[in-house]
């Protein structure tokens, strides 16, 4: 009977978080809050997670989840549209414009896939976001690499097999989280000098990574305040 149960909230769990991500792409800009809204959703265990989780993130960190999401429109929506419906340039500065746009693709990619687990983690602000980006990449170069294929995956599926798409909906959000997460705890617990299974182990899930990549106890500062 458990198990039924068990099953039942998983179904309704991928089912829910496919159709928010679904409804939120359709829309275009509404689709990067809800990935950060997401990966605040994922941060929490099964069972203990709610989906009010994936709104709350969106709404305490509004500030920069907007600039975040302007980022992101401007940078993706420039190399895209350059490189596919307005490559007009003159032949002799054709190939330096493309460059510019793979790069700014490439950029754009990265933080697509970092930005979430950085709002979610880190307390940053606008200054030190793009520098977090590259520090939560370096908490495991492998998982980094393995959540940018992941997500350069979803690109091939849209054109090969788009079809297939709404069975990523859930799955490539979740594997993005779980894998940057990992980072995350790593950089911490070098930041904390111990180990990872200490870290996680030991009730420390309520701190953050300040700006500098320092652990910042919120219960600390509130008794300072």
């Amino acid at each position: 009977m458990h198990g039924l149960q068990l099953i039942g909230e998983y179904a309704l769990e991928i089912f829910v978080v496919s159709l928010l991500l679904a409804l939120s792409a359709l829309l275009v800009i509404p689709l990067i809050p809800m990935l950060v809204g997401v990966a605040g959703f994922f941060k929490n265990k099964m069972g203990v997670r709610r989906f009010k989780d994936i709104f709350t993130t969106i709404g305490s960190n509004f500030g920069i989840i907007a600039l975040y999401t302007i980022f992101e429109l401007i940078i993706l929506l420039f190399s895209v549209l350059n490189l596919y419906f307005f490559n007009t340039h003159p032949a002799n500065i054709n190939y330096f414009v493309m460059v510019i746009c793979y790069i700014a693709l490439v950029v754009g990619i990265v933080y697509l896939v970092t930005g979430p687990t950085i709002i979610v983690n880190m307390q940053v602000g606008v200054r030190q976001f793009l520098y977090n980006g590259l520090v939560l990449m370096s908490g495991g170069i492998l998982r980094s690499l393995a959540a940018i294929a992941v997500a350069g995956g979803v690109v091939a599926i849209i054109i090969l097999y788009p079809y297939v798409l709404p069975l990523t909906l859930y799955a490539v959000p979740f594997v993005i989280s779980k894998l940057l997460t990992e980072n995350f705890y790593t950089l911490k617990a070098r930041a904390l000098k111990t180990s990872v299974y200490r870290l996680k182990h030991e009730g420390d899930k309520d701190n953050y990574l300040n700006e500098y990549g320092e652990v910042n106890h919120e219960d600390e500062n509130q008794k300072d305040a």
